[in-house]
Parts: structure tokens; C-alpha cells; sequence
């Protein structure tokens, strides 16, 4: 019997622990300061919702680029509610999906479809932003 519950508990728990420690392998890819203020410069004014989206697709290109608001002096006169709100976001995003994997956004009703749209699918809207996940291989 202890045999048996040794070889479940290698078989069974190991892989759920194995993906509790993936989300936080993405969020490191981030430094947690710069996403917070990629998120406030992103969606300041979309609610924790908005930028939970925003902080999903961050993680999902576990990159900066293309993200150049952030080092705006603007981002500083937002009220420490937007800051801790968007803390809240990023920390919740690493465990939401309302994005379905999209790796890009954009605000079109502001600045219209952009050129990448093309390569890509759109995955959700939400408020003032349509994200969209990068197809890689259209076969």
C-alpha cells in the first residue's frame, strides 16, 4: 500500500505542482515594477478587468516590446489607486484567460485597425481594447 501511494503521489502530484510553478515562471520573464507600469500606462482607464487583460498579454509575450508608454512622466500623476489596482492586475493575471492566449491589443476605436492586425486572430474585446493572438503558421 505505501508503494502504491508513492508512485499515485509521484504520478498525481507532481504534475499539478509542476503547474502551479508555470504562471510564476512567466511572471519573472517581467520584472514586476515595469509590468505595473506598462499596465497604468496601457488601460489607466479600464478598470481592474482592462488591465488584467493588459497583464495577460504582457505575460504572454514575456516581453516589453512594444510597450512605450510606460516610460511616459504622465504615468506619474496617476493616482496611487491605478497604481495599486494595476499591482492587483498583474497578480491576478497570472492565473486568468479572459484574453484567450492574445499576445497583442490594440485600441482601434482611437487609432484603427493596425497593419499586424493580418497576421493574427482577434481573441476578446473588453472596453476600449480588441486583443489578438499572433497566428504563427496559417498551414
Amino acid at each position: 500500500m505505501t508503494m502504491r501511494l508513492g508512485l499515485w503521489a509521484k504520478r498525481c502530484i507532481c504534475p499539478v505542482i509542476l503547474f502551479l510553478l508555470i504562471p510564476k515562471a512567466y511572471a519573472q520573464a517581467v520584472p514586476q515594477d515595469i509590468a505595473v507600469s506598462i499596465i497604468v500606462s496601457e488601460a489607466a482607464d479600464q478598470g481592474l478587468k482592462g488591465m488584467i487583460c493588459v497583464g495577460e498579454v504582457l505575460r504572454h509575450r514575456a516581453s516589453v516590446k512594444g510597450f512605450y508608454g510606460y516610460r511616459s512622466n504622465r504615468i506619474k500623476h496617476q493616482p496611487q489607486l491605478v497604481w495599486d489596482m494595476a499591482a492587483k492586475a498583474w497578480e491576478l493575471s497570472a492565473h486568468s484567460n479572459y484574453t484567450k492566449g492574445a499576445d497583442h491589443f490594440e485600441n482601434i476605436h482611437r487609432f484603427g485597425k493596425p497593419w499586424w492586425v493580418k497576421h493574427c486572430d482577434k481573441t476578446y474585446e473588453y472596453k476600449d481594447h480588441v486583443f489578438y493572438k499572433e497566428i504563427h503558421d496559417r498551414g
